[in-house]
């Protein structure tokens, strides 16, 4: 029914990224230009992490919530910035944990020796990065970054590694939750528990309202860009009218389902089985090192983004 705001999201978030990835097929013809965009990619979230670190040091521009200061880069939302590093993250790791030297000569013709140094220097870079990026995605304090994201792309790298990879990293994990309880307190943890107020609740009621919404236009949807105007207008629950302004129902397939209907769920489901596919092959077929790593990292951030 909002034609104009549907008109700008199929632009900005439809065909911009489509034109973006065609763009990146057509320039990337080999591993090194690869390389380019990802160091690019890291490059730019390690700065961005370094300004909402700098904003928590400095305290301004952050949001004061249940007890801490959440920082939130050049976003809205602290959530928007742990999305945003939460898929970066785990390819900083990636390289810095699991990338292995190639042996020979680089195919441009550069001596082993001169490789080996170069990414031995990558793979240090990265791991600065990594540390950078990781700090401010705990000052973000986004419970969806520490308890479901990040864990969940961490656990994914080490079940590629092997089996004795995947025991270390649950044991890493499990004492990180438990400095992690030690550092920032319980307040904002146990709140999540709490389904008569705060965050909870009302994602219990969002969540009640798209049901209904989905009820009313189960087919189609309801159009891109098009949720927040049916919610304020109609769905949204009384108990629920503080926060009335919400443009998307903080939930995968319920987004995808409402914005584009059945069809747009089963294209989701297409992408995340055709990436996940060749992403499993490719890293199955690829010797261990840098390649294999290129693989493994993104995946390993697409399922942080789904987590």
């Amino acid at each position: 029914e909002e034609g104009r705001v549907a008109a700008r999201e199929l632009r900005t978030v439809v065909l911009e990224s489509a034109l973006f990835y065609a763009l990146l097929r057509a320039l990337i013809r080999h591993r090194g230009a690869a390389w380019l965009v990802v160091d690019a990619w890291v490059l730019g979230a390690s700065l961005i992490a370094a300004v909402g670190i700098g904003q928590w040091i400095l305290g301004e521009g952050v949001i004061t919530a249940e007890g801490v200061s959440r920082v939130r880069g050049f976003y809205g939302s602290p959530n928007n910035l742990a999305l945003y590093l939460g898929r970066v993250f785990p390819l900083a790791l990636a390289v810095a944990a699991f990338w292995r030297l190639r042996p020979g000569p680089a195919a441009d013709g550069r001596t082993a020796g001169a490789t080996g140094s170069s990414e031995a220097r990558r793979r240090w870079l990265y791991a600065l990065g990594a540390v950078i990026v990781g700090l401010a995605l705990f000052l973000t304090y986004s419970r969806g970054a520490w308890l479901i994201g990040v864990p969940a792309a961490l656990v994914f790298l080490a079940a590629l590694g092997g089996r004795r990879t995947l025991v270390v990293a649950v044991v890493v994990l499990l004492l990180a939750a438990v400095l992690l309880l030690a550092v920032a307190g319980t307040e904002r943890l146990t709140s999540l528990l709490e389904t008569g107020e705060g965050t909870t609740f009302f994602r219990l009621q969002l969540w009640r309202s798209s049901l209904a919404m989905l009820a009313d236009h189960p087919l189609l949807g309801v159009g891109l860009d098009n949720f927040l105007y049916k919610y304020r207008s109609h769905y949204v629950l009384p108990t629920a009218w503080e926060e009335f302004n919400l443009s998307h129902p903080h939930n995968l397939i319920l987004d995808f389902w409402l914005r584009l209907g059945l069809g747009g769920l089963a294209v989701l489901a297409w992408l995340l089985a055709g990436f996940f596919r060749r992403g499993l092959r490719l890293y199955r077929t690829l010797p261990a090192g840098p390649d294999s790593v290129l693989v493994a990292g993104p995946m390993a951030g697409m399922v942080n983004f789904v987590a």
